[in-house]
């Protein structure tokens, strides 16, 4: 097993503090393993999701829209979404 040592803000060690008694974790350590374990996790699914995004847009084909044309649509529906 690797150690390291790490530098946080006042504000950022007390919160690690206050997860560990609240008695879920046993240790910094612990807590700090599980949000390194659930960031991969997200990661992976951006990944995932990524990849999918691609595999829908390869399996639609060729557009006939302009780039232009797509850019104003894009900005009108910007406009509305605001």
């Amino acid at each position: 097993m690797a150690k390291m040592t790490i530098s946080l803000p006042d504000d950022l060690a007390d919160y690690v503090a206050r997860r560990v008694a609240s008695g879920r974790y046993d240790s910094a350590d612990a807590f700090l393993a599980e949000l390194i374990v659930k960031d991969q996790d997200h990661r992976k699914l951006d990944d995932d999701e990524l990849r999918d995004i691609l595999r829908l847009a390869e399996e639609s084909g060729v557009s006939d829209r302009r780039i232009p044309d797509i850019l104003l649509e894009t900005k009108a529906k910007l406009r509305d979404y605001l």
